[in-house]
């Protein structure tokens, strides 16, 4: 099982949607996918459709060491959702010794849950710990970034969060980054260009995700944007993002 958190410290960049449509683009590609809501708000969920949230779910798996499979809801064919639970922001508070605070995930991770190939995570904004959790567990960070002034300002900020990462993992932390909510004209202008043409340009997927309100009306919903148009442009972004990804990992094993 491959694991992924879709990580920015920025909120506002689209990091549900693209947890949910990349992950349903990988589900419908025929791989077995979790989508892990570790957001408190709650979000991913809601925007599968889970307009009550369920008060079991990551949480427990972290707090109650029950296993994944405990907790995950089937929501689509070849999809599961592991909701945040209600305790999720207790989380911050809690009182672990060391380290350990930190590590919750990454053990929780040692047991897997069978038959799936991917489980990606849904990061808050504000969150250090539950953050913390993430990028020490997982195998690779993707990095939402908008194409705009402040997503330039924002990324030395974010590689030096993958780096101080790396060095707690003991071993490079893979991250890749997609630039979302584009223009459809798909282009860069201003600082913006000189900033994202210097900074890890070899981490940078080619597919951008073009900033579209069929998106944002497909979540509202409770529906993927393959759900609500299948034909869209932003599904054949989605589709694009899946199967690049797909390649870089391989390329990585």
């Amino acid at each position: 099982m491959y694991t992924i958190a879709i990580f920015n410290s920025q909120e506002g960049v689209g990091k549900t949607a693209v947890t949910l449509n990349l992950g349903h683009a990988l589900a419908l590609a025929g791989h077995q996918v979790t989508l892990v809501d570790f957001d408190p708000a709650g979000d991913l969920s809601t925007a599968l459709g889970l307009f009550r949230q369920p008060a079991q779910g990551i949480d427990q798996v972290l707090t109650d060491a029950v296993d994944f499979e405990t907790v995950a809801i089937s929501t689509r064919d070849e999809m599961h959702l592991i909701p945040s639970g209600s305790r999720l922001a207790e989380l911050e508070r809690a009182e672990h010794p060391g380290m350990k605070q930190g590590l919750l995930l990454q053990q929780a991770l040692l047991k897997g849950m069978p038959g799936q190939a991917f489980m990606l995570f849904d990061c808050p904004s504000v969150s250090e710990l539950l953050v913390a959790n993430a990028l020490l567990g997982v195998d690779m960070a993707l990095i939402p970034v908008s194409g705009d002034a402040a997503g330039a300002e924002s990324l030395p900020h974010l590689l030096e969060t993958v780096r101080r990462f790396s060095a707690a993992r003991g071993g490079a932390l893979r991250y890749t980054i997609v630039m979302n909510r584009i223009p459809a004209r798909r282009r860069l202008t201003g600082v913006a260009v000189s900033k994202f043409s210097g900074l890890a340009p070899e981490n940078f997927l080619q597919t951008v995700i073009c900033q579209s309100e069929l998106i944002t009306e497909a979540r509202k919903m409770g529906r993927t944007v393959f759900e609500y148009r299948a034909h869209s442009r932003s599904a054949v972004d989605f589709r694009q993002l899946a199967g690049e990804l797909l390649r870089r990992i391989e390329l990585d094993r």
